[in-house]
């Protein structure tokens, strides 16, 4: 597990912190009671802070931001009290450093609303703690996370809302169905575009890049090109998916047994994908794209060399990048970034410090030029260091 990867890293955390709770803790008894009255209190200002998270408009809400951002603070604090906990690092050897991301991560919420950006921090808050929900709704000793206040906000919640809250806690079959009711209702009645667009490309999220179902992929892009009031550039979409998924039934199912075949699998679809996709905008890619996500996820958990692994981060960097409509806007830089710490000063550290740069650099462009804030810039500076061969201290 590479830091950063932030989804992989906080759900292995709370599947192993499943997996574990009842083996018997190597720490004092004392640091076993810290850890679960810590873990307790996380408890319940995740329950309380829930309702907000899954809920746009309640996030955003002028009379709940200054409530919502110190039910944020207050978990980031209890966050890393379990982080440092002494306890942590007995039950699992990779738990300390896990547990420390996930501390880090609602560090970044933190910040992201500081800085007023708060979708960014509501779309990240919701994928980190839907793993803690997930984990412990799977068996009868877990704590419940489902109070009224939530049943109630759940119900009250628009389809592509709720859709997008299923997809968080994994409840694929149940979001999918959300996400194709959207799409029919949105082709049918000709309005709002933004959120068919959005239920198409979640949909089509799930069958490809989690569930691998060629068949469930072709049902939404069918339901597009089926509809005559449909979006000139969605079914242009929709029929470069068509045909990347009857590639995709006609392949021999071949399961990759090493990580260089994976790799070299992987390396395939990004090929197809930039063949696929005609611009920056264009979306005929996706579904090479998604296939090859999927595959790199698996194989950014397997034992790979630092060339394997600089290649793996660069791809999911590109890939997320290209499909970035259907992740985190920035999530892609994270993994350039993830590249250039973990293999410094090699070819692939220094692509993916290109790509960050490139992106970055967009990302700040607007009517006040190409300046970047101080803190971006010095970071990017760290990273360029660690990046480029020549920038190498000399031992």
């Amino acid at each position: 597990m590479k830091k950063q990867i932030t989804l992989i890293i906080v759900s292995v955390f709370f599947l192993i912190s499943c997996q574990t709770q009842n083996q018997k803790s190597a720490g004092t008894d004392s640091q076993a009671a810290t850890l679960q009255s810590s873990m307790q209190n996380l408890k319940e200002v995740l329950s309380k802070l829930l309702p907000q998270v899954i809920d746009p408009a309640q996030f955003n809400s002028p009379d709940k931001r200054s409530l919502v951002d110190q039910e944020v603070k207050e978990l980031s604090a209890l966050s890393k009290q379990v982080s440092h906990n002494p306890s942590v690092q007995f039950r699992d050897p990779s738990l300390r450093f896990i547990s420390s991301a996930f501390s880090e991560d609602l560090k970044r919420v933190d910040e992201s609303l500081q800085l007023g950006k708060r979708e960014y921090a509501r779309y990240t808050l919701m994928h980190v703690t839907a793993y803690c929900i997930e984990c412990h709704t799977r068996t009868s000793s877990g704590p419940s996370f489902s109070t009224p206040q939530l049943e109630k906000t759940l119900a009250n919640m628009k389809k592509i809302d709720r859709g997008e809250y299923l997809l968080a806690i994994r409840q694929f079959d149940q979001a999918f169905k959300e996400f194709e009711s959207v799409i029919s209702e949105s082709l049918a009645s000709q309005s709002n575009l933004y959120e068919l667009d959005r239920a198409v490309r979640n949909a089509l999220a799930i069958s490809i890049k989690f569930q691998k179902d060629p068949k469930k992929s072709f049902k939404i892009t069918s339901l597009i090109e089926g509809a005559p009031q449909a979006p000139y550039y969605l079914k242009q979409s929709a029929k470069s998916w068509s045909s990347a998924i009857r590639e995709w039934q006609k392949e021999k199912l071949i399961s990759a047994r090493t990580a260089s075949d994976l790799l070299s699998r992987c390396q395939t679809l990004v090929r197809q994908g930039h063949r696929a996709q005609m611009g920056m905008s264009d979306r005929g890619g996706d579904v090479y794209f998604l296939r090859a996500l999927s595959d790199l996820h698996q194989l950014l958990t397997m034992d790979l060399n630092k060339e394997q692994l600089g290649e793996a981060l660069y791809l999911t960097g590109v890939s997320y990048e290209a499909v970035r409509d259907l992740a985190l806007w920035s999530l892609h830089e994270n993994y350039y970034e993830s590249c250039i710490r973990q293999v410094p000063h090699s070819n692939w550290s220094q692509q993916c410090y290109k790509k960050l740069e490139e992106s970055v650099y967009f990302g700040f462009t607007g009517s006040s030029g190409m300046r970047l804030p101080l803190d971006v810039q010095v970071k990017l500076n760290e990273l360029q260091k660690l990046a480029l061969p020549e920038l190498q201290p000399a031992k």
